[in-house]
């Protein structure tokens, strides 16, 4: 049960989701695709993914320094299991979701 641990708090599976539908993002594009979140919430749920080994954050050297998150193989798979989930939940909601088979 530790796996399902950091994915059962709150925006997590989002997140990773949003990842795995959308591919690699910058910390802007991930707080627009999250309606809600706040600036210092993703950041600490960004830091908690990572450091869970579902995440990776890449710096690209600038100017501009750009930061990009992207899923890890361990990520990828919580994509695989939730993603589709996830964009049913928001189409359910009104949200225009799409997705792209592997």
């Amino acid at each position: 049960m530790s796996v399902l641990s950091p994915l059962s708090q709150r925006w997590n599976i989002e997140i990773c989701s949003a990842l795995y539908i959308g591919g690699p993002a910058r910390f802007n594009n991930l707080k627009g695709l999250l309606s809600g979140i706040s600036s210092r919430t993703l950041s600490d749920k960004l830091s908690s993914l990572s450091g869970e080994g579902y995440i990776t954050r890449t710096v690209e050297e600038g100017p501009p320094v750009k930061t990009l998150y992207s899923l890890t193989e361990k990520g990828m798979r919580v994509g695989r299991l939730l993603g589709n989930l996830v964009a049913y939940l928001k189409m359910d909601e009104g949200y225009v979701v799409t997705t792209t088979e592997e």
